[in-house]
């Protein structure tokens, strides 16, 4: 039994997903043998990107929990944290070199303000 050909729309996510900084025209001149069109590009790209955004969500809200010192605090004691904090911490994350690093931050941060107080 013979396999399908892929759809262009697969074609096109495929490609956008090996190259994700490729441009619409990029992504056309690459699969113009396909017939791929720039209308096709679009509507993969919009697919794409809904179909990420829904996971996304899905995943925060998952998240009904927040964690402190290693231990999960439920959410029914109002310690929920929204998608803006989580994103924050994930540029510091990467801002400062690794979780190790972020990690070793905060302690000396904690220590600092232990002394103040």
């Amino acid at each position: 039994m013979t396999r399908a050909q892929p759809s262009k729309a697969q074609r096109v996510q495929e490609f956008m997903r090996a190259h994700p900084q490729a441009r619409n025209r990029d992504c056309v001149e690459a699969l113009r043998e396909f017939g791929v069109t720039a209308a096709d590009v679009s509507n993969a790209k919009a697919h794409l990107k809904k179909k990420y955004s829904r996971r996304r969500s899905r995943t925060v809200a998952a998240v009904a929990a927040s964690v402190t010192d290693g231990e999960v605090v439920p959410e029914e004691l109002g310690t929920t944290i929204s998608m803006a904090e989580i994103e924050a911490a994930m540029d510091y994350v990467q801002l400062v070199g690794g979780m190790s690093r972020a990690q070793q931050l905060l302690a000396i941060i904690q220590q600092i303000k232990e002394i103040q107080t």
